[in-house]
């Protein structure tokens, strides 16, 4: 019989309906807002232990070709001296910025080859990924994850009318135990309960997940040493993914130009928008700024103003624990990621001043 870790991740693996609800309203300011960060985020004379800042027309190893010249660049040229330190100082292994489909700069404590689990990041992967089953007709939004696991796929067996798009929204109700806490649709929990949705993956194509990864995202992106593996137990969610900063350029250019080959119609947008009237900064799996509102992992709160209002208002994001980051800014053709260590203390799921501390100096550049 066929595990279910053979199944989700083979040969590679073992080695290693969204709408914009009415409630949710955009911010009053839609550009970006610079605030004060914390001393421990301020810039300093540290000197960068790699930098290569000129920019250039060659992508990242392994990615997509640039789409236009870096010559029409916002931030060709501009001195990023003051961001590699606050890279290098704040735990940082990797890093890197593409504007306009060019590699403007990266930096690396050690080189791009540099990978490890990127936490959290990972669901807006597999959004990605479940946008492209709903474009070949495999699942859609409104199918109840019943109809494709049985009835027993949670410890309870109290799963009934959980739907796809709850699960992609974090509005099933569910804990990281996938036990039920709350009805489907009437709250919004950030929890592991998402994974379910590897499962479904596998289920309704009947391949490995990496496989699947590879030909519907990974392959198209240039994300040659991006892998799906299964973790240690006892975290949030059994299944991980490892991948490389050019990796995640890569993914994050191919969204700035539609997604990938056979995504739903629309999906992009869907996901993009606010997916419930909870949280109106969080879409189906990815992060999204310019909202009035957000809630953070754990807190059964509203906090007023922008996810990251040092950051453009456009900007959507990948954010994993311990600050493993990946920013797209449509109106800007901009991707931005960082791997590595946590950041500052206080950076656990989600948001943290990291974000807030490295948007501020990218803001500046570009003022």
């Amino acid at each position: 019989m066929t595990s279910r870790r053979t199944l989700l991740l083979g040969a590679a693996g073992s080695v290693l309906g969204a709408r914009l609800l009415s409630g949710c309203d955009t911010a009053t300011e839609t550009s970006s807002t610079p605030s004060t960060v914390s001393p421990l985020l301020t810039t300093t004379t540290a000197t960068p232990s790699s930098t290569s800042s000129a920019p250039t027309t060659s992508p990242p190893p392994t990615s997509p070709a640039p789409t236009t010249d870096a010559a029409s660049t916002a931030l060709q040229g501009a001195d990023f001296g003051p961001i590699d330190s606050f890279v290098e100082r704040t735990n940082g292994e990797a890093f890197a910025v593409w504007e306009d489909g060019a590699t403007i700069h990266d930096w690396y404590r050690t080189d791009a080859s540099y990978t490890r689990d990127i936490a959290s990041s990972q669901k807006s992967i597999v959004s990605l990924l479940v946008g492209r089953a709903v474009g070949d007709g495999l699942v859609s939004l409104d199918t109840p994850i019943d109809d494709v696991l049985g009835g027993r796929w949670t410890p309870s067996g109290q799963s009934s009318g959980i739907t796809v798009e709850h699960l992609l929204a974090m509005s099933s109700g569910l804990d990281d135990r996938r036990e039920v806490v709350a009805p489907p649709g009437e709250s919004w929990i950030y929890s592991g309960a998402f994974d379910a949705l590897f499962d479904v993956l596998t289920t309704i194509t009947g391949r490995e997940l990496n496989e699947v990864a590879q030909e519907w995202l990974f392959g198209p992106a240039g994300a040659s040493n991006s892998v799906f593996y299964d973790r240690p137990a006892g975290l949030a969610a059994p299944v991980g993914l490892r991948s490389t900063v050019p990796d995640l350029l890569g993914i994050g250019q191919l969204v700035l130009d539609g997604g990938p080959p056979g995504l739903a119609a629309g999906w992009l947008d869907q996901s993009f928008a606010a997916s419930q009237a909870f949280n109106c900064s969080y879409g189906l799996l990815w992060w999204l700024n310019g909202q009035a509102s957000f809630m953070l992992p754990g807190r059964d709160v509203q906090f007023p103003g922008m996810v990251v209002p040092t950051a453009p208002a456009s900007l959507v994001a990948a954010l994993g624990k311990d600050d493993q980051k990946l920013y797209i800014v449509p109106e800007h053709r901009l991707v931005v990621a960082r791997l590595g260590g946590r950041a500052v203390p206080s950076s656990k799921a989600a948001r943290s001043p990291f974000d807030v501390g490295l948007w501020e100096l990218l803001s500046a550049l570009r003022n």
